[in-house]
């Protein structure tokens, strides 16, 4: 029996999702107040595209989310894989940092918000410290991690050869674990992707998470599923965009 290609999988499970949601919403079976039809879903669309929302045009609105995105994402990413790759290296500095490390892995990022508003206001910089410390700790243990599971041989292979100490480090610590810090990165961006809806709905005046829940304050569910689906086709792109940035580089994972 042949294999099914994976891509044939993937194209037939949404189309089977897009039918039953054709045939759900033409049939009268939910009301478009709780999942609009795909007429009434581009009908949605073309007046986002056209006149915007409260003031600001749709690109505008994805902007702001998507600056916030960046700078949260590169701060603590970088930040969070220069910390890692020293605690990978040094188990003092692993010992002093990891309890912090470790806390903030799993503390959910609502949970600190009301704290960042209060010591830095509803602007910007509560936003994106939030999402700087949502990647920090996610890039650090990816870096500690691709530190630690490099195979001592080649460690002792270069120094074995007079390597300085900087040279072990940037020749063969580095892009030894840099592929493990990519994989990092993606699921920090993730985390960091996610964690910004939530803040623009608790603390914002733009941007795609806002623009959700104000239209659904107006039971304008067409804009709220334009906005979701944006935010998803949005996340899936920069996603794949990292994934093929991860294959560039270290195109010799798992080889």
């Amino acid at each position: 029996m042949r294999r099914v290609p994976g891509f044939l999988v993937t194209a037939l499970s949404v189309a089977l999702v897009l039918g039953a949601w054709v045939f759900v919403t033409t049939n009268g079976l939910v009301r478009d107040l709780f999942l609009p039809g795909p007429r009434d879903l581009w009908l949605g669309f073309s007046e986002l595209m056209e006149d915007g929302y409260k003031g600001r045009t749709m690109a505008e609105h994805l902007g702001m989310s998507l600056l916030r995105v960046g700078a949260g994402f590169l701060t603590g990413a970088l930040a969070g894989t220069v910390l890692g790759l020293a605690m990978g290296t040094s188990r003092r500095l692993d010992a002093a940092a990891a309890p912090f490390v470790e806390f903030l892995r799993p503390l959910p990022q609502l949970a600190y918000l009301v704290l960042l508003i209060v010591w830095l206001g509803i602007g910007e910089a509560s936003k994106i410290t939030m999402l700087f410390l949502a990647a920090l700790p996610v890039a650090a243990i990816a870096a500690r991690d691709g530190v630690r599971n490099i195979p001592p041989e080649r460690l002792r292979m270069a120094q074995s050869l007079g390597a300085s100490r900087g040279q072990v480090f940037w020749h063969v610590v580095a892009p030894s674990a840099l592929p493990e810090i990519l994989t990092g990165a993606r699921l920090a961006l993730g985390i960091v992707y996610g964690t910004l809806i939530a803040s623009e709905i608790i603390a914002g005046s733009n941007g795609i998470g806002w623009m959700i829940l104000d239209a659904g304050r107006f039971l304008r569910s067409d804009y709220a599923f334009v906005g979701i689906l944006v935010i998803g086709l949005t996340g899936i792109l920069i996603d794949r965009l990292l994934l093929l940035l991860e294959r560039r580089v270290v195109h010799w994972a798992g080889r």
